[in-house]
């Protein structure tokens, strides 16, 4: 999905190029006969076969503005090694979303947007809490285990390595999204255990926009920036805010049918999915020098209702995240062979419940109860990264970093409760330091092969520590095909909500030992990559599916799949670009699919531009069966399609841009797997018979002037 065009300006700010860069950009190499398979498949799945005239060639040439709507450029990425390299050569496969092809593909936000990515599905809780399922992990309560990068900053918060905010931001506050599946704790550490997604803010344009979703919510927002370029100063500051009660979706029954109190229930009714968010991003860049400070306000409803009690319908805003942060730090060329980055961050993450419907009138009390309850962390990090490349074949990274969380504050009030509970609801001594060694050592043996050596060392206050090593190889086959190997350890350590809840034992970190193997092939007119993968999950923290009194470390689990990418230019007018992802996820003891995850996932996109000025996207999302747990007999949750509807207007000098489209044009049923719960008895039960429905057709709507 590589096929946006970069800035001049590094839109990652604050992780700058290196100077030397003969590593990254050594000559690529040749394979015909795999590159003829791959290319025959393709079609064959997917499209006749369509190829490039050399007519049609010299007309895309004669026209500059079509030629880089459709053309197929390489892109590049610190993600996986934290020096900038052609996203091609990296360890392991990036896949790389830009803003303004997400726009004309329709997509809303973050989380929509990574739905686009092979191998990542998606999912909700009950309360509206997002999901990032990657390679069928990630499915659970309260829970993450994905990376989360805001402009290199990470912003997973200690209390459940979540960070919704992020995933709700709009997209025309985005420049890019980075994705990498599978490990990457080698070099960021905690979390990146089934994925890293980099998400870089827009810095760089001057714009204002208005935008809406059918009767949902609308909102607006800008980007504004100013460079001397004299004294090597730039300021930028991109803000957002929207506001609405959201999609309610009809629910025909929820827990109370089951129990048998239907007189107590809402449903049949809508879900409370009222929205506000406001984003504000400032960066201050100062020659060597960079600063930003970054504010995510994010309130929803509470959906379907935290004791799966269908909540009353009044559009409530009942859960709120906020997280604030400042990044100060700078670069300094010390020789021609050294170079260092320091970096301060500060994160205060505040997660508040605001009448929160935990219970109906008539069942403890004559009054409907509801749940006040407020939570705050703030993080410190120093890091320090030194580049050391003594000459064009070598290059090595060392970093330290320190961290330390500490709970601020965490209580909870129940107004209408008859008996009393505890002024707080965690352990608010509980905090956790850290510190890190990362030390890596890339080395070009040949022109044609690259090793990578990284090995890091995690050491915590409250949990054990961890070693995550990597090893992988590139090799340029020929300039148009690279072959990649990579073998790596991750690791995800508990949460404090998972150390304040647990189960049975001394909770311990996860560890996923995984194997990929990878293959690209780059065409003038299409290119091709496929990647195959093996990953053991050792010691998996779960919530107890059986007694449902905390968290565990789980059975050990299997993965192993594969995920296709491919891009190709049909002519001048048309752009194909289609992805192709399997995984089969299995606890190894049992053999039982790790729930919530689908086996099979595709996306196709066509892309038609008829006009300099005028483009129009189809773009079909398919979902396979998705896995329930083991403890519930029911079948998997069917599979469903999505085909979205985009007409975009793109103004080619500065002025008017227009977006608007049709999201699931087909009014297609499209349901996520909920999670179980027991009744007052103990049993297991099903709270939402027809799982979390979500809504069907809209329309939306996205205008914007550049200034």
């Amino acid at each position: 999905m590589i096929y946006g065009q970069t800035t001049a300006v590094d839109a990652n700010k604050n992780l700058r190029p290196r100077k030397n860069n003969t590593i990254r950009t050594l000559a690529p190499g040749s394979f015909t006969g795999v590159s003829t398979i791959l290319h025959a498949l393709v079609f064959l799945i997917l499209l006749p076969p369509l190829t490039l005239s050399q007519a049609a060639l010299a007309a895309d040439n004669e026209n500059p503005e079509l030629l880089g709507l459709l053309s197929l450029l390489e892109s590049q990425t610190t993600l996986a090694t934290k020096s900038r390299m052609n996203a091609d050569y990296i360890p392991g496969m990036a896949t790389i979303l830009y803003g303004k092809d997400l726009l004309v593909r329709g997509t809303r936000t973050v989380w929509e947007a990574l739905g686009l990515v092979p191998g990542i599905s998606l999912g909700m809780e009950f309360t509206g809490e997002r999901q990032i399922l990657s390679r069928g992990v990630g499915h659970g309560y309260a829970s993450g285990n994905v990376k989360v990068l805001l402009d290199g900053m990470s912003l997973n918060s200690t209390l459940l390595a979540t960070a919704n905010p992020v995933l709700n931001i709009p997209i025309e506050q985005i420049e890019r999204i980075e994705v990498i599946r599978g490990p990457g704790s080698s070099v960021h550490g905690e979390y990146a255990y089934a994925g890293i997604v980099n998400i870089i803010t827009k810095n760089t344009e001057r714009r204002l926009y208005v935008h809406g979703e059918g009767e949902s919510h609308h909102g607006a927002g800008g980007q504004w920036f100013w460079r001397d370029k004299q004294n090597d100063l730039g300021v930028s500051l991109n803000l957002a805010g929207l506001e609405g009660d959201g999609h309610d979706v009809e629910v025909k029954e929820d827990a109370w049918h089951h129990i048998g109190r239907p007189e107590l229930s809402h449903a049949p009714g809508p879900t409370n999915e009222a929205r506000e968010y406001k984003g504000l991003f400032f960066d201050l860049n100062w020659g060597d020098l960079f600063a930003s400070a970054k504010l995510l306000d994010d309130a929803y409803g509470d959906h379907f209702g935290i004791n799966h009690f269908l909540p009353p319908p009044d559009d409530r805003l009942a859960s709120r995240q906020v997280y604030r942060t400042l990044s100060i730090g700078g670069n300094r060329q010390l020789s021609t062979t050294l170079e260092t980055q320091i970096r301060f961050e500060f994160l205060e993450h505040e997660r508040n419940r605001d009448q929160l419907y935990t219970n109906p009138a008539d069942f403890i009390t004559p009054f409907p109860i509801f749940m006040d309850l407020s939570y705050e962390e703030r993080s410190y990090s120093l890091s320090s990264d030194l580049y050391w490349q003594p000459n064009v074949k070598h290059q090595a990274l060392f970093s330290l970093e320190a961290n330390t969380t500490r709970i601020q504050g965490a209580d909870w009030t129940w107004p209408e409760l008859p008996y009393q509970l505890p002024a707080n609801w965690i352990d608010t001594d509980r905090h956790r330091h850290t510190f890190a060694l990362v030390t890596q050592d890339q080395y070009r043996v040949s022109d044609q092969l690259t090793l990578t050596g990284t090995l890091r060392y995690d050491d915590y206050s409250d949990v054990d520590n961890n070693f995550s090593p990597r090893m992988a190889a590139v090799w340029r086959i020929h300039p148009e095909r690279i072959l990649k190997f990579q073998l790596a350890r991750a690791f995800r350590p508990p949460t404090f909500y998972e150390l304040e809840n647990p189960g049975h034992g001394k909770l311990k970190p996860s560890a996923v030992n995984t194997i990929e193997f990878g293959y690209i092939v780059k065409k003038p007119d299409w290119r091709g990559s496929l990647i195959l993968f093996h990953s053991d999950l050792m010691d998996p923290i779960v919530f107890d599916g059986i007694d449902f009194d905390g968290y565990i470390n789980g059975e050990d689990a299997r993965l192993r799949g594969f995920e296709f990418e491919y891009q190709q230019r049909l002519g001048q007018t048309l752009k194909l670009d289609a992805n192709l992802s399997h995984v089969d996820a299995r606890f190894r003891s049992s053999g039982d699919k790790l729930p919530g995850g689908a086996d099979w996932l595709a996306n196709l996109e066509l892309l038609w531009k008829p006009y300099t000025d005028w483009s129009a996207a189809l773009q079909l999302q398919y979902v396979g069966d998705r896995n329930r747990s083991s403890l519930d007999t029911r079948s998997q949750l069917a599979a469903y399609t999505t085909l979205d509807l985009t007409i975009s207007y793109l103004h080619p000098t500065p002025g008017v841009h227009l977006y608007m489209g049709v999201k699931n044009l087909t009014d297609e049923e499209v349901r996520y797997p909920q999670q179980l719960t027991t009744d007052f008895e103990g049993e297991i039960f099903l709270p939402y018979p027809d799982d979390y429905p979500r809504p069907g057709r809209r329309w939306w709507l996205s205008l914007s002037y550049d200034l």
